[in-house]
């Protein structure tokens, strides 16, 4: 219970306040660090619990996939909460619209597909190994072009917009978050094979 806590309260401060300066500044890093050493614990983005479902085991159902999955929710509902709070509860317009799904047209995204994967692996390392809220935040600041930070933004845009483009956004919520995560698990592979070299 207390990790869905954290997860929503989290994901509200992310989109509440940083979304709108954009995680892929100086000030953004700096808010998603904060974030992150205020709600101890919390992976916040669902790129990073993506990236702990795949690198945890697959295998296990109740302890990986159910409790990473309930933190994606908890994710949905802090960026749910913050919108109703940000819009007037949609009083006040955006002009939000859902992004069209990209996996069906996968062959024309293969090199953004990959940058994903090759952020997810080089983002992960730096996350696991510097044990530093400032270090994961600025990592994700740097490789944030290659990735999709605002899944939970985007899904509770969605959800408080009477589900405009759920389809879309929901395939593109677990795609994003999902590819990252095999980037991850694919650096904990390679980082595995080196370290049987030495």
């Amino acid at each position: 219970m207390k990790a869905m806590k954290s997860e929503m309260g989290g994901a509200f401060v992310l989109s509440w306040i940083v979304f709108g300066m954009g995680l892929g500044t100086i000030e953004g890093a700096v808010a998603l660090a904060v974030t992150w050493m205020a709600f101890s614990g919390a992976h916040i983005l669902p790129v990073v619990t993506w990236s702990h479902i795949m690198t945890g085991d697959l295998a296990d159902t109740e302890g990986n996939w159910m409790a990473n999955g309930m933190r994606l929710v908890g994710q949905m509902v802090g960026a749910i909460l913050a919108i109703l709070l940000a819009t007037e509860a949609g009083g006040i317009e955006t002009g939000w619209a859902a992004t069209e799904m990209w996996i069906p047209d996968i062959a024309d995204n293969l090199w953004a597909v990959l940058g994903m994967i090759a952020a997810g692996a080089v983002w992960w390392q730096v996350h696991t190994r510097c044990d530093s809220a400032w270090a994961s935040a600025f990592g994700l600041m740097v490789l944030g072009g290659a990735m999709t930070l605002t899944g939970a933004h985007e899904m509770g845009a969605s959800i408080t917009s009477a589900g405009d483009g759920i389809a879309d956004t929901l395939v593109n919520w677990i795609c994003d978050g999902l590819f990252v995560g095999i980037g991850a698990f694919v650096g904990c592979q390679v980082d595995g094979l080196i370290g049987e070299e030495e």
